[in-house]
């Protein structure tokens, strides 16, 4: 298991925020970042989560009984993380409540959201929530948050609501989560995001997740300094150069990940460097 740090920020309309460091994080968002696709992209990630997942269970946010813990496998990224083999892994093969599992789907809205960057609404395609506990572990790229809030809000239609949601994203905005933190505020749920390696800010289009942004949150350690120099080289310092592009496609359709990333780059007039 890696070496990893987690750091509590302060972020206007989230309650408890954290961003989490590590190298496979580094590897995810960085070097090789966009360029590491496929199966090498799983193995890293899947550090990534177990780094976030033992984090959380070092913070006192795991319940006494495993039989009290959950994963919701939000499709595909989180698949791509194997976020129910990470959480296996910190367990130490204890048993834990169950994986359940979700299909998302999200949609531009014409109008876009009074924040200037284009909105989007989502539908729900498929749900399995057969093995729900009071504790769900939950992974997935945020943005506008379209796609984890309607998410959500079938899912606590159709299954008991947990009392605490660990909410993990390998790159994820504020404005985002915010939005899913209002969501569990009104539903009486206690959420607890971490962001790994940085509170990106959301580019105009809604989607792209750059650290170059003026609104990305940095952990204020000496990595995440680091990374914002590494960062605002290999992204020659565009605010609109995402830091993971199409995520789902990463890791299980690298054809279509390298072709959006060449679209990227040909729009920004800029080749990246690694």
């Amino acid at each position: 298991m890696e070496d990893y740090q987690l750091t509590k920020v302060t972020i206007e309309g989230l309650a408890r925020p954290y961003i989490l460091e590590a190298d496979s994080i580094d590897k995810l968002l960085i070097n090789p970042g966009r360029k590491l696709l496929g199966y090498k992209r799983q193995k890293a990630a899947f550090a990534a989560t177990v780094s976030w997942l033992s984090a959380m269970k070092a913070e006192g946010y795991f319940p006494q009984a495993a039989t009290d813990l959950c994963t919701v496998t939000v499709m595909a990224e989180a698949a791509g993380h194997n976020l129910s083999g990470a959480l296996s892994t910190v367990l130490n093969d204890d048993i834990y409540r169950g994986d359940n599992f979700m299909g998302v789907s999200r949609f531009a809205l014409a109008d876009k959201a009074p924040e200037g960057y284009t909105n989007y609404d989502a539908r729900v395609t498929y749900m399995r929530l057969h093995s729900v506990a009071p504790v769900w572990c939950l992974l997935d790229t945020v943005a506008t948050g379209a796609t984890l809030v309607r998410g959500l809000e079938a899912a606590f239609q159709n299954a008991q609501k947990p009392r605490r949601i660990l909410m993990g994203t390998p790159a994820g905005a504020a404005v985002g989560m915010r939005k899913l933190e209002d969501l569990c505020r009104k539903e009486g749920i206690d959420f607890i995001p971490t962001f790994f390696g940085a509170a990106f800010g959301l580019f105009e289009d809604g989607s792209g997740l750059p650290w170059c942004h003026p609104d990305t949150i940095l952990a204020g350690t000496e990595k995440s300094r680091v990374n914002l120099e590494n960062a605002r080289k290999i992204f020659n310092n565009n605010q609109a150069f995402c830091a993971v592009g199409d995520c789902s496609a990463n890791f299980f359709d690298v054809q279509v990940a390298m072709e959006h990333l060449k679209d990227e780059e040909e729009r920004l007039c800029w080749k990246l460097p690694i």
